[in-house]
C-alpha cells in the first residue's frame, strides 16, 4: 500500500509520530510544503499542531490534492479539541474527488506558562492505533 506521512510542525509533536508512521509503513515522512509531491497514495497521513486556524503551507498543499495523487487523506490533531478549523480543509479535498479517511485524531497536550507540551510515547502509541485502524479496516 502507498502511504505517505507527512506534518506540519512548529513544536516537534506532529514530527515524532509522522516519523513514526514513516517507520511503520515504511514510506516518507516529510513536512508540508512535502519536497516530492504525492503521486498515486493510498493513503496520505497529515498531522497538525493546531485545531483552530490551521496555517496557510496546509491549507493551499491539501488544495492540491487529487484522486490522482491521493485517494484518502487522514488528519491527526496535536493540541486542542476544536476540530473546526479543519472542516473548510477537509471540505477542499473532498470537493477535488479525495476521501477524508477515519474520525480526526485530536491528541491534546498540554503546555505550561514557559515551554510548550510535548507528546508522550502513549500518545504516539494512540496515534499508531489510530493509523492502523484506518489501513487494516477502512481501506482494504
Amino acid at each position: 500500500m502507498k502511504v505517505k506521512s507527512l506534518h506540519y510542525s512548529k513544536v516537534g509533536n506532529a514530527q515524532i509520530i509522522s516519523g513514526r508512521l514513516g517507520e511503520i509503513y515504511k514510506c516518507v515522512s516529510d513536512q508540508i510544503p512535502p519536497a516530492y509531491p504525492c503521486e498515486s497514495e493510498k493513503i496520505v497521513f497529515i498531522g497538525i499542531e493546531t485545531s483552530k486556524k490551521i496555517d496557510r503551507p496546509v491549507v493551499d498543499f491539501c488544495k492540491t490534492l487529487t484522486p490522482a495523487r491521493a485517494q484518502n487523506v487522514a488528519f491527526y490533531i496535536i493540541g486542542g479539541s476544536d476540530t473546526s478549523g479543519l472542516d473548510p480543509v477537509k471540505q477542499a479535498i473532498q470537493a477535488n474527488g479525495v476521501n477524508v479517511a477515519g474520525d480526526t485524531l485530536v491528541i491534546p497536550v498540554k503546555s505550561g506558562l514557559f515551554k510548550k507540551g510535548r507528546i508522550s510515547d502513549s500518545d504516539v502509541e494512540t496515534a499508531v492505533k489510530w493509523a492502523a485502524d484506518i489501513t487494516d479496516h477502512k481501506l482494504k
